[in-house]
């Protein structure tokens, strides 16, 4: 019989994502499995909002599957700077 599909939050909890992934029987793996993998790229629970944002996290297992040759950032490096371009950056004529 097949499972029916329910759309994901984009920011769900970790507990469903342990049951999206693995399942109810395997749920409690989930805290480790996420541990290991934040190391490998595996997108970090965001603090504003409580939890990993879903479509990141489902393209982060795409691409460990090989189903996606792309690589994109797990996490944001933080606010952009652009005054630099403004001081000492032209080319002298």
């Amino acid at each position: 019989m097949k499972r029916a599909v329910r759309e994901m939050p984009l920011y769900p909890s970790e507990a469903e994502i342990a049951r999206e992934l693995l399942g109810p029987n395997r749920a409690g793996e989930w805290r480790g499995l996420a541990a290991l993998l934040e190391r490998k790229g595996l997108p970090t629970v965001d603090p504003l909002f409580g939890g990993r944002y879903w479509p990141a996290v489902k393209a982060y297992l795409d691409r460990r599957a090989g189903l996606v040759n792309v690589a994109v950032p797990s996490v944001p490096d933080g606010e952009e700077n652009w005054s630099c371009l403004n001081e000492g950056s032209r080319r002298q004529a």
